[in-house]
């Protein structure tokens, strides 16, 4: 059998056998189920933080006062108005909180200790605003000519020709981050445990009867990997399905570039410590030691996971430096290119960086892998089974 047949043979047998457990069909129909409640859930939410403004009234005021203070409010408030016979009702009410502000007709305007700054400043201005129009009018002045006078001033205009979006290209980079450290650790464990399994039960005797070791290596990390693409793209179209009937899509500009650079490092990081998983597992015997074999591949992975969560906010030298080293690359490198902080030369020297350390990697873990198959009992050192594959 040749090589390659030997791998999708493998890479076949260990998709099936996954996709097939009950544990990964319940783990990613619970994982659909919390997207589409996470997306969802909100919805049933009262998220509604307009402000209600009264404004209680004194006396004949300016026609069109309250609707125009409610117009000035946009979205942010309606207001409403109450009208009283006498001042002292009106602050009593104030005082009550009952009312949010009292204009009294004899030109006075009553604030509370819990007046909305906004709704003062609106008030007091349209009021200017009236009393100008009013006076104008008396004096015999156009309106439209009153307009014109006060259409004047300076305009506001910012040197940077485009919005500043990369905080929100960065916490889109920060999500995807998130989603291939959740899936490298879900899945490097899988290959751990199958590991475990295979040579419990031992399967993997006589597995390999008839394929060598490193066909066997490559092989499961091709079947395991395609069935975690597989299982993040049924993620993704939930969510972008869901997202969409809701009319809730609001996706950056930069998330196109941010998904193909996520899914690059997913693909290199994936092989990186999907490969280790596999040296690991073949160095212990029991289901117990899976957790302490899995524990030093997993504290580099939180390592890179908090790096990268420190630095959501901008460029730090630490992250700087993390995305040019293999093991932290992966989650620490699409969050510097979402948001334009990574140099070409910096991208391409990480790249090939991480694709010299897997290639080394594969070449020693291929090692420890086939020197620690077949050893059974207590847990075998990485040395052991180095030179065990010499033999």
């Amino acid at each position: 059998m040749s090589g390659w047949s030997a791998i999708k043979l493998v890479a076949a047998r260990d998709f099936r056998e996954r996709i097939a457990s009950r544990a990964f069909q319940l783990s990613t129909a619970l994982t659909v189920l919390l997207v589409v409640g996470f997306i969802m859930v909100p919805t049933f939410i009262d998220t509604d933080t307009t402000e209600e403004w009264t404004i209680a009234i004194v006396g004949d005021v300016p026609p069109g006062l309250v609707e125009t203070v409610g117009a000035g409010a946009g979205d942010a408030a309606t207001a409403s108005a109450s009208e009283f016979a006498t001042r002292a009702e009106a602050e009593a009410e104030l005082e009550d909180g009952n009312v949010d502000i009292v204009i009294d007709a004899s030109g006075t305007v009553i604030v509370g200790n819990s007046t909305d700054e906004q709704l003062t400043t609106l008030v007091a201005a349209v009021l200017a605003s009236l009393d100008v129009a009013e006076q104008a009018e008396e004096l015999g002045i156009d309106a439209t000519a009153l307009t014109d006078l006060f259409s004047g001033g300076y305009a506001v205009v910012s040197l940077d020709e485009q919005p500043d979006t990369s905080n929100g290209d960065r916490a889109f980079a920060f999500f995807a981050t998130i989603i291939l450290f959740m899936s490298i650790i879900t899945y490097g464990s899988w290959i751990l445990i199958g590991v475990i399994e295979e040579k419990t039960n031992r399967v993997v005797e006589v597995v390999l009867g008839t394929v060598r070791p490193s066909h066997l290596l490559a092989g499961k990390v091709l079947g395991i990997g395609i069935l975690g693409v597989a299982q993040i793209v049924l993620i993704g179209v939930v969510a972008i399905t869901v997202l969409s009937l809701q009319d809730a899509l609001n996706i950056p500009e930069a998330a196109p570039k941010v998904l193909v650079w996520a899914f690059i490092w997913y693909l290199l990081g994936f092989a990186f410590y999907a490969v280790a998983y596999a040296a690991a597992g073949s160095l212990v015997s029991r289901q117990e030691e899976a957790q302490n074999a899995a524990f030093p591949l997993t504290l580099m992975l939180m390592a890179s996971y908090f790096i990268a969560s420190f630095s959501i906010a901008g460029e730090n030298p630490v992250l700087r430096v993390a995305s040019l080293l293999p093991m932290f690359a992966p989650m620490t490198m699409p969050l510097r290119i979402a948001g334009n902080d990574a140099q070409t030369w910096e991208v391409v020297v990480s790249v090939v960086l991480m694709i010299a350390a897997t290639y080394g990697l594969v070449r020693f873990a291929g090692r420890v892998y086939a020197g620690g198959l077949l050893q059974s009992g207590s847990r075998v050192k990485w040395r052991e089974a180095f030179r065990a594959s010499e033999a």
